[in-house]
């Protein structure tokens, strides 16, 4: 979990150094789309540079699960309102998978059960 939540608090300092020393090198990321995948570092810190161009994270909500080797991070606000590619609901939680210190993959999910259930939790857990 302090992997994921260094990776949070890396962003949220728009600190671009730090976010790519939390990635692997063969860090994947699929969104929740199937057009929405990143296939390593490079591609996944664009995006992360992207982001920093807003000025406000809008985000008013954070919840950090631990699941074995993965990690729940589920996000919601302002920004996750208005995606093109996808009905977000305002939020979404994406699972991450760390190995020696390192996140090696995130997959988006817009329902937290799935999330849960990837990552190998209860659905239901609360």
């Amino acid at each position: 979990m302090q992997v994921v939540f260094a990776l949070v608090d890396a962003r949220r300092r728009r600190d671009i150094d730090a976010v790519t020393e939390l990635l692997d090198p063969a860090v994947v990321h699929h969104g929740v789309t199937d057009e929405l995948v990143c296939n390593n570092r490079d591609e996944v810190l664009h995006n992360v540079r992207r982001s920093f161009q807003h000025d406000d994270g809008g985000i008013a909500h954070l919840e950090l699960i631990a699941a074995g080797d993965a990690v729940i991070l589920g996000v919601a606000g302002p920004r996750f309102r208005e995606a093109p590619w996808a009905e977000l609901g305002d939020q979404v939680f994406i699972v991450h998978t760390v190995r020696d210190g390192r996140v090696v993959a995130m997959r988006d999910f817009v329902s937290r059960a799935d999330a849960f259930r990837a990552a190998g939790e209860p659905a239901d857990w609360t």
